[in-house]
C-alpha cells in the first residue's frame, strides 16, 4: 500500500463516509489484504482480501477470531514484537516477511507494509497496512536455493550450454573432474567429448537425439585438461526446447560421471572370472572355451592341435611338508616357467591344484608337442628358489592330438590327462596317448569308486610286521600296515590304491581307520594276555597336518582303552621340514598325550640335523635304502654308523628296517643297532598269525 493511501483519511473511508465512497470501494475490492489493528494486537478493520489470505469467510469472522495477533497468527510470536519494534523506531515497516498460520493451520509466508498512526497530540492510535501472500515466491526461492546447492555440491559434473553448445555454466565437480576452471570454459564451445575415441559423427548424433527426444544417455569418452581421455556416464538433457526443439532458450544440461573405477572393477571381475587368482593363468572354464574354439579353427584349416597335460611331481609332499605358502609360490614359479616355453599363439592354463594344460594350435605331428615337452622338462631341471629354500620339482606330461586322439574338447583333455597319468606311473617324463590308456583311466576311475565303497563295507584289514631285538629274538613292537581285500580283485597292493586314494582325497579317512583299528587290535591282544610293547602307525602328511589329529589320537586311545605309551606314530622328515615351529607344536601335542613319535625313513629327507634336537621324537628308523647292500657297501655302512652315533648322542633309540639276511643283521648289531624289522624275522602277517608269534615263548630268529 502506498504511503499516501495509508493516511489519516483511511479512518474516514473505513467508517464509510459518503465523501470517501471511492476509497471504501478500493478497500473492499483490493487484491492485497488491508487492515487496521490496535498496537496490542487486535483487528479494528480488515478487507475481504485479508480474510481470504488468512482463511476466513469474511472480515467480521477474522476480526472476531483473531484477538491476539502475536499468538494467534504468527508462527513465531517474536516476529510480532520485531514488527512492532520497527514501527516504534521508524513509524513505517516495508516488506516485512514472516510465517503465519491460516485458520485451517496451514503455514504461509506473508509480506507486510505498514505504518503507525498517531493523533494530533502524538499519541499512537493504531497500525494500518497491507498484506501479500508470498508463499509461492518463497517456495520458488527455496527451490532455486536448493537447485544451486545441488548444482555446486553434487558429485557429478554438470555443464549447462545454450542451443549453440556454448558453455553457460559448470559446477565445482566439473572443475575437479576435468581440471578446467569455470572461467576457462564459460562462453566457449562444449568441446569435452573425446573425438578421437568416439568420432565426430557420433557426438553430433548425441546432441541431435537430445534436441529431438529431450534426452540422450549412455557411456562415452570425455577429456580432462591435461591427461588422456577417460570413460564417463553421460546424460544430455534438452531444457526449454519447445515442441520442435527450436523454440525457447534452447539450453542443454550435461551430467557427467567418471566411471574409470567402474570400468576397472568390471575388468577385474571379468579377469577373476576367467583366470586363476594364484597364477593369473586362464582357469579351467576359459581353457575349455579356448580349446573348443581352437578345435573349430583346426577343423577349418585341416591342421592338428596338441594338448599337453602337466602335473607337478611331489607337489602334495611339498605342500604338506613345507606349507601352503611355499606350495603357492611354487605354482606361481611353475606358471612363469611354462610361459617361457610356448609361442605367442599358444595358451597355458591352470586346471586346479598342481595341474596345468598347454594348448598348441597348428602343429604338424607329435614331434612339435614333444619338442615343447622337452622345453618344459628343461625348464623344470633347475631348482625353484623359495626365498632361499632350494626345491626340485619335476613334472609329468601327457600329450594328446586333435583329431588323431579325440574328436572334442572334453575327450581331448581327458586323453591328455590319461597320458600324463601313464607317464607318472611309469616314471616317464612324458607320454603320448594311445588307446590302451583309455582302459587304464577307466580302471583308475573304477578303483576310486571301489575305494569309496571299501570304506563303508569293511573291506580293509591290517597286517602286522614285528620289530625284533635280534640279540634275544624278542618282539619289542610291530608296525601296522593296511591291506585291501577286494571282493572281485582279491588283494589290491597298497602301492596301487594309496596313490589313487591320495588323488581322490580319501587318504585321510583311510588313515583314521588304520589308527583306530590298530589301537583296537592291540587292546584286544592285551585282554587275551598277549602283551605287545608298542604298535607303530604311519601318519601321512595330510593326517599330520590335520588340525584335529590330537583329538583323533585321543579318541582312538579312549575308545580302545589302549595305554598311550604303547602307541608310536611314525612320521617322515619332510613332514616337519616346512614349518619347524608348527611341527614342534604338533609333536608337542602328541607327546603330551603320552604317545611316542618315531622318525621314519631317516636319512632320505631334506631336514637339517640341527632340527633333531628340537623335535620331541623318541626313535630314528634307518631307511631300507641304507640296509639293502650291507655289509658290502662301505658308504652305507658309514652312514648307518653315523646315524647310530647321532641317535646315541641325542638320546634316541634306533631301529633298522628292510633287514633280510643274517649278515645284514649281524652288521647292524655290531654297530649298536639290535632292534630290526624285515623279512629275516617275519613278513607282515594277519592279526591271528601275529597273535601266534606273540605267544611263542622262544621268540623269533636271534643272532
Amino acid at each position: 500500500m502506498d504511503s499516501k493511501f495509508m493516511s489519516g483519511d483511511v479512518l474516514a473511508f473505513a467508517r464509510g463516509g459518503d465523501d470517501l465512497g471511492g476509497y471504501r470501494s478500493l478497500f473492499e475490492n483490493a487484491v492485497e489484504g488491508i487492515y487496521r489493528t490496535t498496537p496490542d494486537g487486535r483487528y479494528l478493520d480488515a478487507n475481504p482480501a485479508l480474510a481470504r489470505i488468512y482463511g476466513y469467510n469474511d472480515p467480521a469472522e477474522l476480526i472476531a477470531g483473531l484477538t491476539d495477533i502475536a499468538r494467534g497468527l504468527y508462527v513465531d510470536p517474536a516476529d510480532r514484537e520485531r514488527f512492532r519494534g520497527i514501527l516504534a523506531r521508524d513509524s513505517v515497516v516495508r516488506n516485512f516477511e514472516a510465517r503465519v498460520r491460516t485458520r485451517s493451520g496451514q503455514v504461509i509466508w506473508i509480506a507486510e507494509n505498514a505504518r503507525a498512526v498517531y493523533d494530533p497530540r502524538g499519541k499512537l492510535v493504531c497500525y494500518e497496512g497491507t498484506v501479500q501472500d508470498v508463499t509461492a515466491r518463497k517456495q520458488a526461492e527455496e527451490s532455486l536455493r536448493l537447485a544451486a546447492t545441488v548444482f555446486e555440491t553434487v558429485g557429478e559434473a554438470i555443464v549447462v550450454t545454450d542451443r549453440e553448445r556454448r558453455i553457460l555454466a559448470v559446477n565445482a565437480a566439473f572443475e575437479r573432474m576435468t581440471g578446467w576452471s569455470a572461467a576457462e570454459v564459460t562462453g566457449r564451445p562444449c568441446d569435452l567429448l573425446a573425438v578421437e575415441m568416439i568420432g565426430l559423427r557420433e557426438i553430433d548424433e548425441m546432441w541431435r537425439l537430445a534436441a529431438n527426444t529431450g534426452q540422450w544417455s549412455g557411456e562415452t569418452w570425455t577429456r580432462r585438461k591435461d591427461s588422456e581421455p577417460f570413460p564417463a556416464a553421460l546424460a544430455l538433457t534438452a531444457v526449454d526446447q519447445g515442441a520442435t526443439g527450436q523454440d525457447g532458450d534452447g539450453r542443454f544440461v550435461l551430467l557427467l560421471r567418471d566411471i574409470t573405477r567402474k570400468r576397472r572393477d568390471e575388468q577385474r571381475i571379468r579377469f577373476h572370472a576367467s583366470h586363476d587368482a594364484l597364477t593369473r593363468l586362464p582357469n579351467r572354464h576359459t581353457v575349455m572355451e579356448a580349446l573348443g574354439e581352437a578345435i573349430v579353427r583346426a577343423e577349418q584349416t585341416g591342421e592338428r592341435l596338441a594338448v599337453l597335460y602337466l602335473d607337478v611331481n611331489r607337489f602334495k609332499d611339498i605342500n604338506d611338508s613345507y606349507g601352503h605358502a611355499v606350495g603357492d609360490e611354487l605354482l606361481r614359479q611353475v606358471a612363469r616357467r611354462l610361459k617361457a616355453c610356448v609361442r605367442a599363439s599358444d595358451i597355458i592354463g591352470r586346471l586346479g591344484g598342481d595341474e596345468f594344460v598347454m594348448l598348441l594350435p597348428s602343429v604338424g605331428d607329435h614331434s612339435a608337442a614333444q619338442a615343447c615337452a622337452g622345453k618344459v622338462l628343461y625348464a623344470f631341471a633347475e631348482p625353484f628358489d623359495m626365498d632361499g629354500l632350494q626345491l626340485f620339482a619335476g613334472t609329468s606330461i601327457g600329450i594328446a592330438l586333435y583329431p588323431d586322439d579325440a574328436d572334442g574338447a572334453e575327450s581331448l583333455l581327458s586323453r591328455a590327462d590319461a597320458a600324463m597319468y601313464h607317464a607318472k606311473r611309469g616314471g616317464l617324463p612324458y607320454s603320448c596317448f594311445d588307446m590302451e590308456m583309455d582302459r587304464q583311466v577307466a580302471e583308475r576311475v573304477s578303483l576310486e569308486n571301489d575305494l569309496r565303497l571299501a570304506l563303508g563295507e569293511d573291506q580293509f584289514r591290517l597286517v602286522f610286521q614285528p620289530k625284533v631285538d635280534a640279540l634275544s629274538g624278542t618282539i619289542v613292537g610291530a608296525e601296522a600296515l593296511i591291506r585291501w581285500r577286494h571282493p572281485v580283485r582279491a588283494d589290491v597292493s597298497p602301492g596301487l590304491f594309496i596313490p589313487v586314494a591320495e588323488r581322490a582325497g580319501l587318504i585321510g579317512a583311510i588313515d583314521d581307520w588304520v589308527l583306530g583299528e590298530a589301537c583296537r587290535q592291540v587292546a584286544k591282544w592285551r585282554r587275551q594276555g598277549l602283551i605287545l610293547p608298542a604298535i607303530s602307525v604311519n601318519l601321512s602328511p595330510a593326517q599330520f597336518h590335520d588340525g584335529r589329529l590330537k583329538d583323533k589320537v585321543k579318541a582312538a586311545l579312549a575308545e580302545s582303552g589302549l595305554p598311550p605309551a604303547v602307541l608310536e606314530l611314525e612320521i617322515t622328515e619332510t613332514m616337519m621340514a616346512s614349518d619347524v615351529d608348527r611341527a614342534i607344536e604338533i609333536l608337542g601335542q602328541l607327546t603330551t598325550l603320552g604317545v611316542r613319535v618315531s622318525l621314519d625313513d631317516f636319512g632320505t629327507g631334506y631336514s637339517s640335523l640341527a632340527y633333531l634336537k628340537l623335535f620331541p621324537v623318541s626313535t630314528l628308523k634307518i631307511d631300507r635304502a641304507f640296509v639293502t647292500e650291507l655289509p658290502g657297501n662301505a658308504k652305507d655302512g658309514a652312514i648307518i654308523a653315523s646315524i647310530i652315533a647321532l641317535a646315541g648322542n641325542l638320546g634316541f633309540t634306533v631301529i633298522a628296517e628292510g633287514v633280510e639276511t643274517r649278515e645284514q643283521a649281524a652288521f647292524l648289531a655290531a654297530r649298536g643297532c639290535p632292534v630290526m624289522q624285515g623279512f629275516l624275522f617275519s613278513r607282515p602277517v594277519d592279526a591271528d598269525t601275529f597273535a601266534g608269534l606273540l605267544a611263542t615263548p622262544e621268540g623269533l630268529i636271534r643272532l
